[in-house]
């Protein structure tokens, strides 16, 4: 869900995003402005075709590994122009690993224009179901096998599951 958000606050500074995505999300990220082409073999020469050469930068949130390699071919070879939130650059190629770098300063000040946003009805993360504290199994479960399709929320107070 982390690329779901940051497709949005993209777009919300006006960037072209061009996501790489699943057909679970696809249509929604389309629907929000983005251009979308799904993953594997051959997505290099999509992207580029659809940036219309290479783009300025590429953002790897999706819990794929591998794929860096690729990502630094889609923005013509410069790894700085790389960060993935999920393949830490075991290899060291080169690319920003988000927090690991030496000097970042971690910053949490846009979380309450997001939630103005949320509240707006302008930004969302997509909520595949809820579950109440005492179902915190069956959430980690679900999240463990790593096919919710959303985020998996608790709800204090709450007594049963609800699917979203």
């Amino acid at each position: 869900m982390t690329g779901f958000a940051a497709v949005q606050i993209a777009l919300l500074r006006g960037a072209k995003v061009i996501a790489t995505a699943g057909e679970t999300f696809a249509t929604r990220l389309r629907d929000l402005g983005a251009k979308v082409t799904p993953y594997g073999d051959g997505m290099v020469e999509r992207v580029r075709e659809i940036a219309g050469g290479a783009p300025d930068f590429a953002l790897h949130t999706a819990q794929v590994t591998g794929v860096l390699p690729d990502l630094i071919k889609i923005v013509d070879g410069d790894p700085s122009r790389v960060m993935s939130f999920a393949d830490f650059d075991k290899d060291g190629l080169g690319v920003r690993t988000t927090g690991r770098e030496k000097g970042v300063v971690l910053r949490c000040d846009a979380l309450g224009q997001y939630a103005q946003l949320a509240a707006e009805g302008r930004f969302s993360i997509p909520v595949a179901r809820t579950f109440s504290l005492a179902d915190w199994r069956e959430a980690a479960e679900l999240s463990m096998n790593k096919r919710a399709h959303g985020k998996l929320l608790l709800i204090p107070g709450r007594t049963t599951s609800a699917n979203v």
